[in-house]
């Protein structure tokens, strides 16, 4: 009877490939910098190798072996929004580069739902949890989520938040409150005087940094907004239909509504048709986060290009870093965009 023969082992690999065992393991299984570990000619040694020999990485061994999936989950507000979706995109591709997968799960925004899917999470034995969800000003809420997030990194899973918040994890963050000044400053100086903001409420922090914010660009330039012309609703398309409904009283004095978020702009348009008012035509709509697909119905349209799929390698390369401690912050830049012309700031 003929003798079978044996599979093709790591070392095997690393022999042909010429290199260590650790290093032929960080080239195909992923280290700090997942499979771009290594000089790009290094890799390319050990992939050759690995081919040539018909050797493939076993993934449910790398688990069994430090205890975790290669596996990395994802919380998000809603799946179907643009800033998520886009969020999403950029962490897939971050963790492709690592060899790693993605599990995204949503939270409708729903702090319960939040904290029954982290409880779940405990079981499935991750590498890293990313939060990607709207941190708010909800001392109860928050100190909740904290606690979770707490019992994971004790059990050895990486936890990276985006966006400002309190908790005690790395976070990548963006200078919403700056962009937004620059913004509003931005449209002030083409002559705009009468303004209505839109946004979501004031306990999640993303809105209330970016109202604050675009109060202040306005005021520099000595404008101010009447507090009944600032209507709270979700960051959401039929938030922002339902704020220009809040505002229909007011419309004849209103030259631009500023909408903080694109999404809440789309609503806004939208309600302004039904009532038989054209924007920009009759009422300029600006937004934040700059989705595409606007930018190219309205070249002209003024929003803030946020660099929502940069927040994938930032979040990754954090959740993967081993020198990343909780204090540790990537800080990313957003631009502002006035009539189709983006912003360029002075350091």
């Amino acid at each position: 009877m003929a003798k079978l023969e044996k599979p093709p082992t790591l070392t095997d690999v690393a022999r042909l490939a010429g290199v260590s065992v650790p290093t032929a393991s960080r080239a195909l299984n992923g280290g700090v910098r997942g499979t771009q570990s290594g000089s790009p000619e290094l890799r390319r040694r050990v992939q050759d190798a690995a081919r040539a020999l018909g050797y493939s990485v076993n993934s449910a061994a790398q688990a069994i072996k430090d205890g975790r999936a290669r596996t990395v989950a994802l919380l998000v507000s809603d799946i179907d929004d643009f800033g998520s979706a886009t969020m999403i995109s950029g962490i897939m591709h971050a963790a492709e580069k690592r060899g790693v997968s993605v599990s995204v799960r949503a939270t409708r925004d729903d702090p319960l739902r939040e904290l029954d899917l982290l409880t779940q999470l405990r079981g499935e034995r991750h590498r890293a949890v990313i939060i990607g969800t709207s941190r708010t000003a909800d001392t109860r809420r928050e100190t909740a989520l904290g606690a979770q997030l707490n019992t994971l990194a004790e059990d050895g899973t990486r936890v990276v938040v985006i966006g400002d918040s309190r908790l005690p994890f790395p976070a990548v963050t963006v200078d919403n409150r700056e962009a937004a000044r620059l913004l509003a400053r931005g449209l002030a100086e083409t002559g705009r005087r009468r303004f209505a903001i839109i946004s979501a409420p004031v306990s999640e922090i993303t809105a209330r940094d970016r109202v604050e914010g675009f109060l202040l660009g306005l005021a520099e330039l000595g404008v101010a907004v009447d507090p009944d012309r600032i209507i709270h609703r979700p960051f959401s398309r039929d938030g922002g239909y339902e704020a220009v409904r809040r505002l229909e009283d007011h419309l004849g004095d209103i030259e631009v509504i500023a909408a903080m978020s694109d999404t809440m702009a789309v609503g806004a348009i939208a309600r302004l048709r039904d009532v038989g008012i054209e924007a920009p035509r009759d009422i300029e709509v600006a937004g934040f986060d700059h989705v595409p697909m606007l930018g190219d119905l309205l070249p002209r349209f003024s929003t803030v290009e946020v660099p929502l799929e940069a927040f994938g390698e930032a979040a990754m390369s954090l959740a993967f870093d081993d020198d990343a401690g909780p204090e540790a912050v990537i800080a990313l830049r957003a631009t502002p965009i006035v009539h189709g012309v983006p912003i360029r700031r002075r350091d």
